[in-house]
C-alpha cells in the first residue's frame, strides 16, 4: 500500500451531507448498550471474535490515533523533521481537562514529543497542536478544518463507512465502530515509526516556554505493554461518552501457509489486533483484551490449517 498521503481536500458535498445526517443521530453511550469489540489476525484479515462490531458509537481518545496517522503520513510525504518545534495555538488549550502537559498558547514542542503525549496519554492539546502544524500547509485561514478534512479523506480511503471525524482530538465526540477502528489500526500497524512510538512504556518530553524549558515524564496508559501477551503497540483511551476503549496488537513468529492469491506456499507474519469500545471500566477492558489475545491465538491456530477464504464476511481487508 502507498502510504504517502495525497493532500487534496476532496470530501465536498458528500461529506457535508454526512456531517448533517450525523448531527441528528443519537449518541450511543456505554450506559445505553453493551460493548463493541473485534479481534482479528491482521495479515489475513480473518475475524476471530466480534460483537456489535458495526455499531456506531463514540470512540473517545482513540481518535488521537487517527490524528497521529495523518501527521505521520505528512511527515513522510514532506520529509518533516520529527525534532521540528511546532507552536501551540490558542485553540489547542480549549480542553483544559485533557491538556495533560499544561501547555499554553505560544509554547512549543517537537513533533515527536507531541505525538508521544497524544498517543501515550489522552492528550487533546498535543493532538490539536499537531493538527494545526500539519493543516497550516493546506490552509492558513483554517488549518484545523483542513486537517479534519484529511482525517475524513483517510477514513474514506480505508473504507471506514461508519466514521466521520468531527475534531482533531478525542475530546470532540466522534462516532465510529469497532470494525472501522480495526481498519485504522491495520493501516497504522504498517507504519513502523508510529508503532515504535506506541510501543514505548514511557519517555521524557520537553516543553519550550517563553520563560525557558521544562521536562515531563510520560508513562504509557497502555498497561498491556508490560504484560506477558507480547503486546507491542497502539492505544488505549477513556472518556465519559465512550467509556473505556482499547486498540492493541500483538505478534508472534511468522508461519508458512498457502497464499490464496497464488496457490503457493509463502511465509506470512502473524499479528493479532483487538479493538474494544464502550467497556464499563478500565480493569474490565484490560482483562477482556488479555483474554481475547489468548483465545484469539487459539482460534487462529484452529483456522490456519483450513486456509478457508470462501466466506468473505468473516474478513476485514484494507483496500489496496
Amino acid at each position: 500500500m502507498n502510504k504517502t498521503l495525497t493532500y487534496l481536500c476532496t470530501l465536498g458535498a458528500a461529506v457535508s451531507s454526512m456531517l448533517t445526517s450525523c448531527s441528528h443521530q443519537e449518541i450511543i453511550t456505554p450506559e445505553k448498550t453493551t460493548p463493541s469489540y473485534v479481534a482479528l489476525e491482521v495479515n489475513s484479515g480473518r475475524v476471530l471474535y466480534a460483537s456489535n462490531s458495526n455499531l456506531k458509537r463514540p470512540i473517545g481518545m482513540l481518535a488521537n490515533l487517527a490524528t497521529a496517522v495523518v501527521v505521520m503520513d505528512w511527515v513522510k510525504a514532506y520529509q518533516v523533521d520529527m525534532n521540528r518545534l511546532i507552536t501551540v495555538p490558542a485553540g489547542a488549550v480549549a480542553w483544559q481537562r485533557t491538556n495533560l502537559l499544561r501547555l499554553r498558547a505560544g509554547d512549543s514542542i517537537s513533533v515527536r514529543d507531541a505525538i508521544y503525549s497524544a498517543l501515550m496519554w489522552d492528550d487533546s492539546a498535543c493532538a490539536t497542536t499537531l493538527a494545526y502544524a500539519c493543516g497550516s500547509n493546506l490552509s492558513t485561514s483554517n488549518p484545523e478544518g483542513a486537517f479534519i478534512a484529511q482525517m475524513n479523506n483517510l477514513a474514506r480511503r480505508l473504507g471506514m463507512t461508519s466514521t466521520v471525524f468531527k475534531g482533531t482530538n478525542g475530546a470532540v465526540i466522534t462516532q465510529s465502530s469497532a470494525r472501522d477502528m480495526a481498519l485504522l489500526g491495520m493501516y497504522a500497524i504498517n507504519d513502523t515509526d508510529l508503532m515504535a512510538i506506541t510501543a514505548q512504556t514511557g519517555c521524557i518530553v520537553t516543553i519550550h516556554t517563553p520563560s525557558g524549558t521544562r521536562r515531563q515524564t510520560i508513562r504509557n496508559n497502555n498497561k498491556l505493554l508490560s504484560g506477558s501477551g507480547h503486546v507491542d503497540g497502539l492505544k488505549v483511551g477513556q472518556s465519559r461518552s465512550a467509556g473505556s476503549c482499547l486498540m492493541v496488537t500483538a505478534r508472534r513468529a511468522s508461519v508458512k501457509r498457502i497464499n490464496p492469491a497464488t496457490g503457493k506456499e509463502a511465509t506470512f507474519a502473524q499479528r493479532l489486533l483487538v479493538v474494544m469500545l464502550g467497556m464499563p471500566s478500565s480493569n474490565t477492558r484490560y482483562k477482556e483484551a488479555a483474554r481475547f489475545l489468548r483465545d484469539g491465538w487459539n482460534a487462529w491456530d484452529a483456522w490456519l490449517p483450513t486456509n478457508d477464504y470462501l466466506d468473505r464476511t468473516k474478513f476485514i481487508i484494507l483496500p489496496n
